[in-house]
């Protein structure tokens, strides 16, 4: 349980955190997800 709750709580985050998060989701949208899936361990192949 502590493992979903962790990964669906949001952590408070700094605007320039945010403002580059959306700014990589303009620039390059596969990268997000990515860096998404390498926080919760998931790895292609």
């Amino acid at each position: 349980m502590k493992f979903l709750a962790r990964m669906f709580t949001r952590r408070p985050s700094t605007i320039g955190t945010e403002l580059e998060r959306q700014r990589l989701g303009r620039t390059m949208p596969g990268q997000t997800g990515a860096v998404a899936a390498a926080r919760l361990g998931y790895t292609l192949g």
